[in-house]
């Protein structure tokens, strides 16, 4: 492949954190890099990188555009909801804005056999906290053996590893790490094309997954604090859909597993999240969609998608 579309390099502990080191980049024409931030979570590997602080400053001194990755070791939604905290704690923390790609890395052994579910709850952790351009990567083989589906994942750009080859080997894919060994300041490491300039073009905090509703608030007659934002939901266990966002309220319906339900708002309270569900004559219908804590998801009970 003829070199038509910007680079992308990602770093790690591994790489160097010197200014020398991302101005040689910039010298060889990449736009972009993505910086690993984390691992595992708080009560897990604990894992943030050392020289990431340092990563982050000196690539944005030599003017690339920056970005940041975490590494999933979970299994099952609420070690994605606790590693999804642990990403956007560090984020914060390293003043990475929201007008940067998140970017889930999942491709270890510990992952679910289908990691699907598990990925979208772990992006949608992160979207929720104020970060709205998420990504995913992986090895093409996961996409091949069916471990991620691309037509049910929340993100939707998707960042490919497959080397030695022509193409990604994935189709629509964004961003395709097709090489380990580029070759920077004497040293080898990973690079990608960006296809659709989601990381080579400059991104902002006020670009929205969902444009007319993002980052509005409101409160509703019992004060519980709403914020908009439109999607779809699909269930993965019996859910009640109630005509209020508590327990106590009455009850429409039982939906069954896989039940698709449109929202337009999400509240956190009383221990759930929870999801309003528009309906006619101006009313609304309200269902759990999993549990939190302190303001965090800690499980998921279906799978997220934009609407």
């Amino acid at each position: 492949m003829t070199k038509d579309y910007e680079l992308v390099a990602d770093v790690a502990s591994y790489q160097p954190d010197t200014l020398s080191f991302f101005k040689a980049l910039a010298a060889q024409n990449v736009r972009a890099v993505i910086v690993k931030l984390t691992e595992g979570s708080a009560n897990g590997s604990a894992y943030v990188n050392p020289k990431a602080a340092a990563q982050l400053a000196h690539a944005r001194a030599a003017g690339l555009l920056v970005h940041a990755y975490h590494y999933a070791k979970f299994k099952g939604s609420q070690d994605a909801s606790a590693e999804a905290a642990w990403f956007v704690q560090h984020a914060q923390a390293l003043k990475v804005t929201p007008a940067s790609v998140m970017v889930l890395d999942i491709e270890d052994q510990q992952n679910a056999n289908w990691a699907t579910a598990d990925a979208n709850t772990f992006l949608q952790a992160v979207k929720a906290a104020g970060y709205p351009h998420v990504d995913l990567y992986s090895m093409a083989s996961w996409f091949w053996s069916g471990r991620l589906d691309p037509s049910k994942l929340l993100a939707k750009n998707l960042w490919v590893a497959n080397y030695g080859v022509t193409a990604p080997g994935v189709a629509d894919v964004g961003l395709w790490q097709y090489t380990n060994s580029f070759e920077i300041a004497g040293l080898q490491i990973d690079m990608s094309y960006d296809f659709n300039g989601f990381y080579s073009k400059a991104l902002t905090s006020a670009k929205p997954v969902t444009p007319a509703v993002q980052n509005t608030s409101f409160s509703d007659d019992l004060g519980d604090k709403w914020t908009t934002e439109t999607g779809i939901f699909t269930t993965k266990t019996a859910i009640k859909l109630r005509w209020g966002a508590k327990t106590t309220s009455s009850v429409i319906a039982l939906l069954p597993s896989n039940s698709v339900i449109n929202y337009d708002a999400y509240s956190m309270h009383d221990g759930f999240v929870w999801l309003r569900q528009p309906r006619s004559a101006g009313k609304f219908g309200y269902l759990a969609s999993g549990e939190e804590v302190a303001g965090r998801r800690t499980s998921c009970w279906g799978e997220f998608e934009e609407s």
